[in-house]
């Protein structure tokens, strides 16, 4: 059969619909729709470039404990790429697994245009793209075990992609997970293209022949995952002859930020610090650090309700220190309590036996004298 000239495929995974996001507060619920919402943008993407494949290389599904609403718009979604004549081929990952019998993927009836990979089912040919997909599930056993170890090329294809759910030996870095890939193992598999997932953040990784890489999630889903966000549009143009494009698909971003409160005088330069980091659709974190002086109390919950409709989500973590010398217990009568209070954590700071305790003693300063003076006060 005559290959042909060109064949685009579009690759996600880790999309994770269903997942909970406690640490986002009232806006878990959100979120939880915004992934389902971006999976849609990916689905309308693979119509607009008009791929003949779209791969999910595992846990499209954060648990398999996924009903309702989510299941109705997958299986529409697929419907929609039917119509359009692509095909799909999902791999099972470490989240929504095949090998007992609670995977959602035993119950839930997708469309014919649908491969769900398995270890009863782990290859699919399109004999109109002359082409073959190989994916191997995880078993369940943490046996570091490498997809790619049984890997057998169909002979009747000229094409050849697979898909694995696992992570790349890094020495001294990932010596170990359910799968394990050497990137040996990627140079001498004879694939034109390795869809990997189970890493949230866009990664090339391709040896020798065989371009390989991570696609990222479509939309962050912890605080350290800036690569995220993004899907691979895979252009095999002939053999050895692959082109990868990240395609930015994801609406959010998560910062983490540390900010020095020494030099900050007022509360009110504090909150535009913050301030100058404003946009909607930003899930930003907030450690507060350094040395603060007395002349301001700082109230996280009381910032983040001030700026709440400035970020999709704002956290602020005082894990600032208070000025010692700012706080005198010879400035209040040894009698009153906050005299008594002072007094009381001068002598244990002057007698800590380390920097650590002596920091320890800080803390308790700060949220004793702001409770003492009626002020609230969160230290996470």
């Amino acid at each position: 059969m005559l290959a042909r000239t060109m064949i685009k495929v579009l690759h996600t995974a880790d999309v994770h619909l269903g997942r909970q996001f406690p640490f986002l507060r009232a806006k878990g619920g959100e979120y939880r729709s915004q992934l389902l919402r971006t999976f849609e943008k990916i689905v309308d993407l693979a119509v607009s470039e008009n791929v003949s494949l779209l791969l999910i290389a595992g846990d499209l599904f954060d648990t398999n404990r996924v009903h309702g609403i989510t299941i109705g718009k997958v299986e529409s979604a697929f419907k929609k790429l039917e119509a359009a004549g692509i095909r799909v081929c999902i791999l099972p990952g470490t989240h929504d697994p095949y090998y007992d019998d609670s995977s959602i993927y035993r119950f839930v009836r997708f469309p014919p245009n649908v491969a769900v990979f398995t270890l009863q089912h782990g290859q699919q040919t399109y004999e109109d793209l002359n082409l073959t997909v190989y994916g191997t599930p995880f078993d369940g056993k943490s046996s570091c075990s490498s997809p790619l170890k049984e890997l057998t090329l169909a002979s009747g294809s000229e094409f050849h992609i697979g898909m694995a759910h696992c992570s790349v030996r890094r020495p001294g870095l990932i010596e170990s997970d359910d799968m394990l890939l050497d990137e040996g193992e990627i140079a001498s598999s004879g694939l034109d293209y390795l869809a990997l997932g189970h890493w949230h953040s866009f990664q090339d990784l391709s040896q020798g022949n065989t371009k390989a890489c991570y696609c990222g999630s479509p939309e962050p889903l912890e605080m350290d995952q800036k690569g995220a966000g993004t899907v691979s549009l895979v252009t095999i143009h002939q053999k050895n002859n692959v082109e990868v494009a990240p395609v930015r698909v994801g609406t959010k971003k998560f910062e983490a930020m540390m900010l020095d409160v020494s030099p900050i005088e007022s509360i009110g330069g504090l909150i535009g610090m913050i301030e100058a980091k404003a946009d909607p659709n930003l899930i930003l974190e907030v450690a507060l650090t350094g040395l603060s002086g007395m002349a301001y109390s700082v109230n996280p919950r009381e910032i983040e309700e001030a700026l709440a409709e400035q970020f999709f989500h704002l956290r602020i973590l005082d894990k600032s220190h208070p000025k010692l010398d700012e706080v005198k217990a010879e400035s209040y009568p040894e009698e009153t309590v906050m005299g008594r209070f002072l007094r009381i954590i001068e002598r244990r700071a002057a007698a800590a036996s380390d920097e650590e305790e002596k920091l320890l003693y800080g803390e308790a300063l700060k949220l004793g004298v702001a409770l003492l003076q009626g002020r609230s006060q969160i230290i996470e």
